[in-house]
Formats: structure tokens, C-alpha cells, sequence
């Protein structure tokens, strides 16, 4: 079975089906799977394991959408379509992510099921943005800045996958004992905020798309559960060690200077560092949080187009760098980082004053970290 290549507007299995799809896009998982190529398990229809877990509070709550036999086999439809490819993606994204999360989940004392909602949400994509809310959990910017996740000096921390998780175990929690009883309350109120979770029925017929959304994660989880499956942590964790840390250089990098050197292209910075969201990371930042790359990352060169001749090549960039500018002084292109001033340039160059660099530039207000400028070369 194929499905519909354009279900937005449709069922909640349908789209999530086109999610998962474009998950697997991405360069973080297309990495993965140039190194392990046999990640996709060959089989016709997997196999349950020999001892099934018990179901835990959340999924016990969650009965009642199995009763409409209808939307169960939509999702199921989905999880088998392709060789149960849907699975199959998000069988190793968990590999990724899911052991931390189960930690979180498990220190916190709730039901480990919780963990499969970044799986329906963002199919464990931590860059994913939506309608304000972002990371793999779909956070709001209101509930970030309730646990500390700010946008700061060009991060924004909710898509860093493991501060985002320990927030959301806290968020959880906070539901949890507003709704001690109702875990699927508690997945409601995070979903759609404490005002809906407390007027809803706790019952299916109240909301269709949200009967849609639970029936998708009852059967995930339980298809994930149950299904023999291999781990893939190890997988990622040696494919971490071979992905490169950016070198860092004085107080920090920039981002269009890595993108200009071909040490990665814009696209894979978005995919593999969604929380860098500025064009400059200090040094300090990108170690913290880890600024490393995959060696797909790297743009392929071009095998069509001649090695740049500085002597003759006319483009833009070369050209820009020996071009005669006024009285016939040449450039020395400068990019600005973070502190610069027009000021503290010019003290770097012996006979070039502030207001020779703001005329020359046509600098008319301030300077921008990133930005590059003509610095009359004097020597």
C-alpha cells in the first residue's frame, strides 16, 4: 500500500506517515544510514517478543481509542506501509534518543509510554518547528521560559534534545499532580493546555482530531513495545565518535564564514545544530552543547567547475577582495565577530581611523556580527 503523497488536512496517521518520510531526510539519519546500511530489518511482518510487556497507566488509559477499529487500521496501515518503514525510522531514531528519555521519564515516576509522544510530534526531530512551539517535544516558548529554555545568545535551548527532555519530565510532572489519577488527562493538558485537559470528557467523541492523535500513540507504543526490534544505541554512539567538533578560534564561529569555507553547509548546520540559530556561537557554546558534524555535512565540491585562479577568476567574492576601491587602496576583508566596533577595527590596522571605515563601507548606524567590510589596506 502507498499512501497519499498529500494528506495534510487529513487524518492524524496520514500525516504523521509524511512526517516520519521527511524525518528520514534529514542529515543526522541519512548519516546514520550511509554507515549502516542494513538498518532496515527484512521483514515481511515483524515479530512479537516472547514476553510482552504489561501495559503501563498511560496506555491502560488509553483503551478506549482502540474501540474504533477504523482509525486503529489507519495506524497500523501506516506503521506496516513499506515494510513497516515508518517503524523502522523511528526504531532508530529511539536508539538515539530513547535511552535518556526513559531515564527522565523513569526518575520522574511516569508512565514510560510518555516517551513516544516526541516520536507522534516531531518523529524525533529536534529542530522541528511549529506554530511557535519547537524541539522534538513541541515546546512553547512560554513553557521553555517556565524551565529555563530561553533564546540567548543565538541558542535556543529547546531544541537541545536532552535539557528540552528533563523540562518536559518537570512539565509532566506538574500535570501530573494536577491529574494524579488521568495520565491520558495529563498528555491532554500538555498537548492542548490545563483550561481543555480540565473540560474535556476524558472519553472518545469529544474531539476528532484529538481521538485521532491518542489512537496514533496508543498504537505506536504498543507496536513499538511489543515488536522485536534491534537497539541501535550502540550504532549511534560510535557513529558520534566519528563526527567532527567545528574547530573554534578566538571567542567563537561564524556562521558564514564555516558555510564560505566549505566546512558545512547552511543546510546541514539548521539539520544538525537546530539550536544554533544565529550567525555567531561562541567557543564556550559550541563545546557545551556539542557543535559537531558529520563528514556528509561538507558540501561535495563541484567537479565541473575549475579551481578558483586568484590571478584571472572573476567572481563576485575574488573579485570583491582585489578590486581597486578609492585612491586605489585594495581591500583586506574583515568579518565582524562578537565586541567588534568600528573603534576597536580600526586600532587593529596602523593609519585607518573609524570614520574611514563607516565612509568606505557606508556604514551609516552600527556593524553586525557576521557582517564582512572593506578594510583599506595601507601597507
Amino acid at each position: 500500500m502507498i499512501l497519499c503523497e498529500d494528506c495534510k488536512g487529513q487524518s492524524a496517521a496520514e500525516e504523521w506517515y509524511l512526517l516520519v518520510q521527511e524525518r528520514a531526510e534529514k542529515m543526522d539519519f541519512k548519516s546514520f544510514a550511509a554507515e549502516n546500511p542494513n538498518w532496515m530489518v527484512n521483514a515481511s511482518k515483524p515479530s512479537l517478543k516472547v514476553a510482552v510487556p504489561a501495559l503501563d497507566r498511560l496506555e491502560t488509559a488509553l483503551l478506549p481509542w482502540g474501540a474504533d477499529q477504523a482509525l486503529v487500521d489507519q495506524c497500523m496501515q501506516v506503521l506496516f506501509d513499506s515494510n513497516h518503514r515508518c517503524a523502522q525510522i523511528i526504531g532508530v531514531l529511539h536508539g538515539r534518543y530513547g535511552p535518556f528519555i526513559e531515564q527522565a521519564l523513569e526518575s520522574a515516576s511516569l508512565p514510560s509510554s510518555f516517551q513516544w509522544l516526541a516520536a507522534t510530534t516531531s518523529a524525533f526531530n529536534t529542530g522541528f518547528d511549529e506554530n511557535g512551539a519547537a524541539g522534538m517535544w513541541g515546546m512553547s516558548s512560554n513553557l521553555g521560559r517556565d524551565y529555563g529554555l530561553l533564546s540567548v545568545n543565538g541558542i535556543d535551548q529547546r531544541k537541545l534534545a536532552e535539557e528540552s527532555t528533563n523540562a518536559f519530565a518537570l512539565e509532566l510532572e506538574r500535570l501530573q499532580r494536577r491529574f494524579p489519577k488521568d495520565p491520558h488527562r495529563v498528555l491532554v493538558a500538555y498537548w492542548k493546555g490545563m483550561a481543555f485537559a480540565t473540560r474535556w470528557t476524558g472519553k472518545p467523541g469529544y474531539d476528532k482530531t484529538l481521538d485521532e492523535q491518542l489512537t496514533l500513540l496508543k498504537v505506536l507504543s504498543r507496536f513499538m513495545i511489543n515488536i522485536e526490534r534491534p537497539s541501535f544505541e550502540l550504532d549511534w554512539i560510535e557513529q558520534a565518535q566519528k563526527w567532527q567538533l567545528v574547530k573554534c578560534d578566538g571567542e567563537g564561529m561564524e556562521r558564514n564564514v564555516i558555510i564560505r569555507e566549505g566546512i558545512a553547509s547552511d543546510q546541514a548546520l539548521t539539520e544538525i545544530l537546530p539550536w544554533w540559530t544565529s550567525g555567531f556561537l561562541t567557543c564556550e557554546g559550541a563545546e557545551k552543547y556539542g557543535a559537531r558534524l558529520p563528514e556528509m555535512a561538507r558540501p561535495k565540491p563541484t567537479e565541473s567547475k575549475p579551481k578558483p585562479n586568484r590571478q584571472v577568476d572573476s567572481s563576485p567574492s575574488i573579485a570583491m577582495e582585489n578590486a581597486p576601491i578609492e585612491n586605489a587602496i585594495p581591500c583586506i576583508l574583515y568579518t565582524v565577530k562578537k565586541g567588534d566596533t568600528l573603534w576597536n577595527i580600526a586600532q587593529r590596522y596602523p593609519g585607518i581611523t573609524p570614520e574611514e571605515l563607516a565612509e568606505i563601507n557606508a556604514i551609516s548606524d552600527y556593524i553586525r556580527i557576521g557582517q564582512t567590510i572593506c578594510v583599506p589596506d595601507k601597507r
